[in-house]
């Protein structure tokens, strides 16, 4: 069966799919003829002045649905258009004025209407300074198919990195070394704002933790993936969306970082938005050292040999970085939108270490010997990513097309240097030097169709190609080249009726994984979803979802060459591994109370053919961490989130999870099959003391943690945040301090018929840093504030 010819069919079927369902739709529009407008103009009462940002929204006189909304020009001008024929009634908010609510008029077909006279708004008896925020939004909030996480008010993303806001929230979680889990599993899909993202690279954990948090408006946590999004990320997607500017004007901050023990950094960013276009940009610079200490404690029983060995790593990681976008809007016309964006990163890595080694053998009454290695190895980075992005919208509400594109180039530069001193003291010099390049190229196109009132069919196509060679100069013949392609396909169909929600979709993906060292895999698969949603009352429903989802493997699986830093804690690929695949289904009822809301679920996942880490002794007794395919692992749990305002300055969020993993491996491999249950915690407690400061505690707590082959010890840690408006309101100081007791310590059991082994891992985790951030524009000299009550919304009449 020739994949590629079946592929190429489908793709065909869903570009006439998506041609005749636009041609459908041109020839039969909805009933309603949307061609009459509407223009006016605001002004201050007292002087007659033009009120620019003023908020007019204009609703259905019938029913009061909101229909559209704008905001008015230098002049105090706006328009309305694409109306229907109909009675509607008009809103106008503008802070620190009184607004109008009520006003009615009636729009026939074609009509193009023009208020003569000014809409005058009275100045309220409040001054702007003395508005009031109104609350602030849930920290969660539950949906059909995922749950969002409002960060942008926390004490700690002022200060912080991205890294540093996804620690705090419920069933995510990050290791010393920076990787982001979800629910215990680091094989997760990480996107921005809904899309793959070229800035991300191979390893996303080391960039977020240099990206500002200041720029996170919401976290998406989608643990049964819809059929729209990507099929890889075997434990979830953990989709993070940006914050957007919709204010006229020019406006941005700046801040700067200083942190215990040589850690500093910038972050500046800026946005003008005119009539049709926005312009954006920001830059982000991080220069942090911070220890990387661990030990290891081996007994080798292979055989006839008993022997130990007592590792010892002196090591000080430095990791300088410079992160610098600029983008785009244009509005071409009401219906269709270009945006375009360069990103530029440049990092410098450092990792300089320090090993000494004790072996014995205890079978002996020999002394134990000691060697030890000095290495230094350097990285440097360069990776462009470019983005384009156009959306047109149709005229039939909620049908729309957009096509996203992005091309990454990237390279690096590993050289390292190395000492080794024998048990005589005797100096032997060595040193490497490989380069790689990668090349990625990502088209998404999705297409949405409004069905009926309350549903819609969505449909899409992506390509992916992902392509990376590893050269060593000196030795080509060590060469590894990795290339992957992509294609998916996927149609959803999502609607409401009453108080059932409903999602169900089916996604194809074809891959092609070839390597220069005889590794083709081909992959035709296909990947249904579903998630239902129950509203019992207005305060309680119930969610059910499944999804099935894949993990392929990457080049950092596959490379069969060795990482020399440590040569007895060595990292190797695996050509002789495949594809594997999980099923996720998930029940729990959510309740909303008027200061709490909480969740109790139970979820159940299944993983064919896993893919992990498994560690083994050579006959030298090195260790060498290398990747199989194990025959499954099957995980369930017990959930409880929640969140509460106890009053107006105080809330918490908490979450606990009670699971039971077991681990079964193949027949090849030294170990069996290991299983356990485990507890884990986390509560944030949140204080806002008005006109004062803002403080943030975190508590996380696991007890021991089974893994493939051994398990992970309890921990336990704790963070504190805290911030404060300064030179009234328009710069911010914060104070955040990561484990306060030195407590995140990772302690690794492990070990086969050969070996025990347990590491310590001593990175450096108790870290404080102070921000001074910096507000400037518009945006903060007029929007000081949204009331809740008038429930205040920015929209652009362009963009």
């Amino acid at each position: 069966m020739n994949l590629k010819f079946t592929y190429l069919k489908s793709l065909i079927f869903i570009a006439l799919f998506i041609l005749s369902t636009t041609a459908l739709n041109a020839q039969n529009k909805s009933t309603d003829v949307m061609n009459s407008s509407l223009k006016g103009q605001i002004a201050e009462k007292e002087n007659q002045k033009p009120l620019e940002f003023a908020t007019v929204s204009i609703y259905t006189l019938s029913d009061s649905t909101f229909v559209k909304g704008t905001i008015t020009n230098k002049r105090g001008e706006f328009k309305l258009d694409k109306l229907k024929e109909d009675k509607y009634f008009l809103k106008v908010d503008f802070m620190g004025f009184q607004g109008i609510h009520g006003s009615t008029l009636f729009l026939k077909e074609n009509q193009h209407k023009v208020i003569s006279k000014p809409i005058y708004l009275q100045s309220d008896t409040k001054s702007i300074s003395e508005v009031k925020v109104e609350g602030k939004r849930d920290f969660s909030r539950v949906e059909l198919d995922k749950t969002v996480y409002n960060v942008s008010n926390s004490p700690v993303a002022d200060g912080g990195s991205i890294n540093d806001v996804l620690a705090t929230i419920p069933k995510l979680s990050v290791n010393p070394e920076g990787e982001i889990q979800f629910r215990g599993s680091s094989n997760v899909k990480i996107l921005i704002d809904g899309k793959i993202s070229g800035v991300l690279g191979l390893n996303p954990a080391d960039i977020l933790r240099n990206m500002s948090a200041a720029d996170v408006d919401r976290v998406e946590l989608i643990s049964s993936s819809s059929a729209k999004y990507d099929a890889s990320g075997a434990s979830g997607i953990i989709n993070i969306i940006m914050k957007k500017e919709h204010t006229k004007g020019f406006n941005g901050n700046f801040s700067g970082t200083v942190g215990t023990k040589d850690k500093h950094g910038a972050n500046a960013s800026a946005n003008l938005r005119t009539g049709k276009i926005n312009l954006s940009g920001f830059y982000s610079y991080r220069n942090e050292w911070a220890a990387r200490d661990y030990s290891v404690d081996r007994l080798i029983h292979s055989g006839s040999f008993l022997n130990s060995l007592k590792e010892n790593a002196d090591v000080d990681f430095g990791n300088r970085s410079h992160i610098s976008k600029i983008g785009l809007d244009y509005l071409i016309n009401d219906n269709n939108t270009l945006s375009l964006a360069v990103t530029n990163r440049m990092f410098k890595q450092n990792w300089n270490g320090f090993y000494i080694y004790d072996r014995a053998n205890l079978l002996s009454s020999s002394f134990p010997e000691e060697t030890s290695r000095e290495s230094a190895v350097d990285i440097d980075m360069l990776s462009w990513v470019y983005n384009a992005s156009f959306i047109h919208k149709f005229e039939k509400k909620g049908e729309e097309l957009s096509v996203d594109v992005a091309y990454t180039d990237n390279s690096a530069d590993n050289e390292g240097k190395y000492k080794d001193w024998d048990s005589d003291n005797n100096l032997t010099e060595s040193n490497d030097f490989f380069n790689s390049d990668r090349k990625e190229a990502v088209v998404q196109i999705d297409y949405s169709h409004p069905v009926g009132k309350s549903a819609s069919i969505e449909t899409g196509y992506m390509y992916r190609s992902n392509e990376i060679d590893y050269n060593e100069p000196a030795d080509m013949s060590t060469a590894f080249n990795y290339k992957e392609q992509i294609h998916g396909l996927y149609v959803q169909y999502n609607g409401k009726k009453g108080n059932l929600g409903y999602q169900f979709g089916v996604r194809s993906e074809y891959s092609d994984i070839q390597t220069n060292q005889a590794y083709n895999d081909e992959y035709l698969d296909f990947f249904p979803s579903m998630h239902l949603s129950y509203r019992l009352n207005d305060k309680k429903q119930v969610i059910l979802s499944y999804s099935k989802m894949v993990y392929r493997p990457d080049s950092r699986m596959l490379n069969p060459f060795q990482n020399l830093k440590d040569p007895e804690n060595q990292r190797l690929g695996s050509q002789d591994i495949s594809a594997y695949y999980t099923h996720n289904g998930e029940l729990s009822i959510a309740f909303k109370r008027d200061k709490a809301n909480y969740k109790i679920g139970v979820f159940a996942n299944y993983y064919n053919n896993l893919i992990n880490q498994f560690r083994s002794v050579d006959s030298n007794g090195n260790a060498i961490v290398s990747y199989t395919n194990l025959n499954s692992k099957f995980t369930y749990g017990l959930e409880v989130e929640a969140s509460a305002k106890f009053n107006k300055w105080w809330s918490f969020n908490g979450y606990v999870y009670s699971g039971y993993e077991k681990n079964s491996p193949n027949d090849e491999l030294k170990f069996k099959s290991n299983d356990a249950y485990f507890l884990e915690g986390k509560v944030t407690s949140v204080m806002r003391i008005p006109n004062w400061f803002n403080f943030q505690a975190s508590f996380r707590y696991q007890t021991n943690t089974p893994t493939a082959q051994g398990e992970y010890d309890n921990l336990y840690y704790v963070d504190l945040g805290f911030s404060r408006r300064i030179l009234k309101k328009k710069a911010s100081l914060s104070l955040n301090v990561y484990d306060l007791f030195d407590t995140f310590k990772f302690k690794i059991n492990s070990g086969d018929t050969d070996f025990d082994q347990r590491e310590l891992n001593g990175k450096e985790t108790r870290i404080a840093k102070l921000t001074f951030r910096y507000f400037f524009g518009k945006k903060y000299r007029i929007l000081k504030a949204r009331t809740k009550q008038k429930r205040m919304r920015h929209y652009e009449m362009d963009i």
